[in-house]
């Protein structure tokens, strides 16, 4: 028998934990958004307004807008 590394299934072979629904799990997705308040040019520009909005809250909104993040 041909051995397989741990974890990666080898062709159409699925893992008995797959099957069971007990040991389903659902995988979660957060995002981290990086926002720095120094900057030498526009001191805290992250939270200047820009069109009514603070800078950073575009980020915000456009990471929730795609869907892919659920925290």
């Amino acid at each position: 028998m041909a051995t397989r590394k741990r974890g990666i299934p080898q062709g159409n072979a699925i893992s008995e934990e797959a099957e069971s629904p007990k040991k389903l799990r659902t995988r979660h997705v957060a995002a981290l958004i990086l926002a720095r308040g120094g900057s030498k040019g526009i001191p805290l520009k992250n939270i200047k307004p820009l069109a009514g909005v603070p800078l950073v809250g575009w980020v915000l909104r456009a990471a929730i807008d795609s869907g892919e993040f659920d925290r």
